[in-house]
């Protein structure tokens, strides 16, 4: 094998053919859930790169079996694994879990000959070419390209991409993701490519390894005996042995077979349903790289020679008109050739789009390539598209795969003619792609039968400008909690801190913190720390929190007679004077010291709360402040009353509200405004305020507000709210709110109106039929009565990420033994039944 280029600079290849070609490594368009006004953009968008790709071009797919210590890397990524070592059995952990599901991702390509201008361009690229061949005869080095003609193609290379819709964010590819790419052709089916480098990593200019050479075995001849019948017998085997014999340790030969679209379905596109491409990821965790050979021409020169071709069908008529099966042929040809016609005529910029597409599939052996060769010829037959292995023809379509390759004749033999307008229909460059580049790993992408992966790193998006706020909702049981406990989990480990509400009567959350880290647990109905803010703040913060939760329980105006008295009291200068007393010591103070107007009267109102034991973890005197710097901090509320929605919103029913729900809303206020106060008081340190149920707390306008402050300003402080409901539309606040938070995961909902409302809140519609029924029945689906879940189902749903795009997913529980038992709602579970969840990858 003589690869095809001869010098690389920047994205451009010098190739053996004389042909300069210029690379560029292509973003697909978010595409899979979105709502049909979406889709409709990306087969606008689908049409606009194609009118701008000038004459022949390359599209290619490249899928790639993601390496499971390349997925490890970017969760260490920033992270000191000798301080943080429970984060370092999680990575660990995680790459054997890796090697069981096999996740992948698709990485699209498109590489564009620059034409020549004029005949002396040509010919200067034809001599270069032969004086390369002769160079490479005598073994002398390559010459290198002129500086003016490299500007040159750089400048014709730059306005081919500028035309390139801003959608597919056209990358130029640098040498090293051009080696990458050959190395990745020469061991397709063996599970062996690593992370395609990034520029950042290898700019352009620089290569990360070379060009490997390898032998082509057209039908493998090379494992066929040395003598014998089967030695001299022609082989039939639609396979091409990709392998290099003459290296010291030679790498495992590579068993690639390749198909070509040789028919569509009758009747034209319809869109949406032709996208057919999508059919290569349904083959059950086999790679299927797939490439596109394009020669576009423009719709005046197209017309001109169909023109010509209804003269001639003309006369062809009127010489054989008495033979009526072929005045039905003509007949049917003239009026396909005049629909096109007008087709071409109908957009000035239309234009004729010939296409050849080609799909690889490959395995470490013949017989297993050859059987993934049929199973992709049976997957696109069901859907009456029809492929066709060329015997004898393997190698040129290899050939046809690889950028700097002129196209070989055997595509003329498949090319599928149609408008840009029809082809567009098919949108191949497409995404599903969630999440970040790199952290904490939280869940498989599953939005395709190509299975993702989805990192969530809620510490870089402040530095993104980007808020780290989480939203999850779904129903009992459908996996909500324990997605947030595996975010605990990781921002725990990673050295962040959590403070968290507990509102289960047996203290799930508790028990989970302190299972994970030296937790801290404030169980308001038992205390055995104070939550009293004049000793866990600064004395003018602790005032201004004092103040905000002792109004509202004591039903009194900021400016009324006693709302004035309570605020000059707790002033910082004002409790300076008297001992800086703390909340317990408020109401003696008032009693027996402050000589203001109306003391003796606010005095009284404060005792009715200070002597009641659900209100002691604010009133007693003996309780110490908690260590606010503790990895966790659980809050327990299970005894907490609140007031309903009613109360709350009708003054008559919110004067006769009972004293525990009183002190109820009030604990839930102070321990938001604690959070608050914890996580945005360490900028090097995350900070994320988890809620599980927190209808608790947005219920009313002081926690909306104090949730809000999370999303909005918790990037300058490096913190986050994670949120967990049943219901998105009641739970979540304010309308401003739901849409403030941007990352969403809605889990199972069984209930028709709120998995409407969860479909709503995620942003695609809750009027898709299908895709509400796929919510409500096959995520995470119930078996029987008893809400049994396989494990291997457990924790699907839906996300949306900050950047908008939805996909579907699994979220997956930690990999450490250790983590899972204390993130397992159901901590009985057995690690036979743990290892079934990963059983069907």
């Amino acid at each position: 094998m003589q690869q095809p280029n001869r010098l690389i600079t920047s994205n451009l290849r010098w190739t053996r053919s004389g042909v300069v070609w210029a690379d560029y490594v292509l973003t697909g368009i978010p595409y899979g859930y979105r709502p049909i006004e979406d889709r409709q953009t990306a087969r606008a968008m689908h049409k606009m790169l194609l009118r701008a790709l000038p004459g022949e071009s390359l599209l290619l797919s490249v899928a790639v079996s993601l390496d499971p210590m390349a997925i490890v890397e970017r969760m260490e990524r920033g992270i000191d694994l000798d301080l943080h070592p429970a984060w370092a059995d999680e990575c660990d952990a995680t790459i054997d879990r890796l090697d069981e599901i096999r996740p992948g991702q698709r990485i699209y390509w498109l590489s564009i000959p620059l034409a020549n201008h004029g005949f002396g361009d040509t010919i200067k690229s034809a001599t270069s070419a032969a004086w390369s061949s002769v160079a490479d005869l005598l073994g002398m080095p390559p010459s290198s390209i002129p500086i003016d003609e490299r500007e040159r193609r750089a400048a014709q290379a730059a306005q081919i991409a500028a035309a390139i819709p801003a959608f597919y964010d056209a990358t130029p590819a640098t040498p090293s993701q051009m080696v990458w790419l050959h190395h990745h052709a020469l061991q397709r089916g063996l599970g062996l490519d690593t992370d395609m480098p990034t520029a950042t990593e290898h700019p352009a200019g620089t290569a990360r390894g070379s060009f490997t050479a390898a032998r082509l075995d057209e039908g493998a001849q090379s494992d066929r005996p040395e003598s014998g019948w089967r030695a001299k017998a022609p082989t039939l085997s639609r396979v091409l042995k990709v392998d290099q014999p003459w290296e010291v340790t030679p790498p495992p030969a590579s068993y690639q077979c390749f198909l070509v679209l040789a028919a569509t379905p009758s009747g034209g596109t319809l869109f949406p349903g032709s996208e057919y491409l999508t059919l290569a990821d349904n083959l059950g965790g086999v790679d299927v790289d797939w490439a596109i050979r394009f020669k576009n021409s423009a719709a005046s020169e197209v017309l001109k020679k169909n023109r010509r071709a209804l003269v001639q069908m003309n006369d062809q008529y009127t010489q054989r008109e008495d033979e009526l099966s072929t005045g039905s042929v003509l007949d049917d040809a003239a009026v396909a050739l005049a629909e096109y016609n007008a087709l071409l005529e109908a957009d000035a910029m239309e234009m004729e789009v010939q296409s050849t597409t080609i799909f690889c599939v490959a395995a470490a052996d013949e017989e297993t390539a050859i059987a993934y060769q049929r199973e992709l010829a049976k997957e696109f037959e069901s859907s009456t598209y029809r492929l066709q292995a060329p015997i004898g023809f393997q190698e040129e379509l290899f050939w046809a795969m690889t950028p700097g390759v002129p196209t070989p004749s055997i595509c003329n033999e498949f090319a599928q003619i149609t408008t840009s307008e029809h082809f567009a229909a098919y949108v191949p460059v497409t995404r599903n792609d969630l999440g970040d580049g790199d952290g904490p790993l939280i869940a498989l992408n599953i939005s395709s039968a190509r299975t993702g992966v989805v990192h969530h790193d809620i510490a870089k998006k402040s530095s993104r400008d980007v808020s780290g706020s989480v939203g999850a909702c779904g129903d009992l049981g459908a996996g909500k909690s324990g997605y947030l406990k595996t975010s605990g989990n990781q921002v725990v480990d990673r050295g962040g801190q959590v403070i968290v509400v507990d509102r289960t009567p047996l203290g799930e959350y508790a028990l989970w913190a302190e299972a994970i880290t030296d937790a801290v647990v404030v169980d308001t109905a038992a205390p055995d720390v104070t939550m009293d803010p004049l000793r866990l703040f600064s004395p003018a913060r602790g005032g201004e929190v004092a103040v905000s939760i002792l109004l509202p329980l004591l039903q009194l105006q900021p400016d009324d007679r006693l709302g004035v008295l309570l605020s000059q009291v707790l002033e910082p200068e004002y409790r300076a004077r008297f001992g800086n007393f703390a909340t317990p010591g408020l109401v003696s103070h008032l009693e027996s010291e402050c000589t203001l107007e109306g003391a003796r009267e606010l005095a009284g109102k404060l005792k009715v709360y200070a002597t009641k034991s659900y209100a002691a973890a604010l009133f007693r005197e003996d309780l110490q402040p908690f260590n606010p710097r503790a990895g966790a901090i659980v809050f327990r509320t299970h005894t907490l009353e609140l007031p309903s929605e009613r109360e709350v919103e009708n003054e008559h029913l919110f004067k006769q509200m009972s004293l525990q729900k009183r002190v109820g809303r009030m604990m839930y206020t102070l321990i938001a405004q604690i959070a608050r106060g914890i996580c945005f008081a360490d900028p090097n340190t995350l900070g994320v305020f988890l809620l599980d149920e927190c209808h608790h707390l947005t219920r009313s306008s002081e926690g909306v507000d104090i949730v809000i402050d999370f999303v909005r300003d918790g990037r300058k402080h490096n913190a986050a709210v994670m949120l967990g409901s049943h219901d998105p539309e009641a739970d979540f606040g304010s309308e401003t709110l739901r849409g403030l938070i941007p990352t969403r995961i809605v889990f199972r909902q069984r209930d028709k109106r709120l998995a409407q409302k969860s479909l709503k809140w995620l942003g695609v519609g809750e009027n898709d039929a299908d895709l509400l029924k796929e919510l409500m029945e096959n995520t995470s689906p119930v078996e029987g009565k008893d809400g049994y879940v396989a494990p291997h189902r457990r924790g699907e749903g839906y996300m949306r990420d900050p950047a908008g795009n939805v996909g579907r997913i699994k979220v997956l529980l930690p990999a450490s033994e250790a983590r899972y038992q204390a993130a397992s709602t159901t901590p009985k579970e057995s690690t036979t039944e743990r290892a079934a969840e990963l059983a069907t990858w």
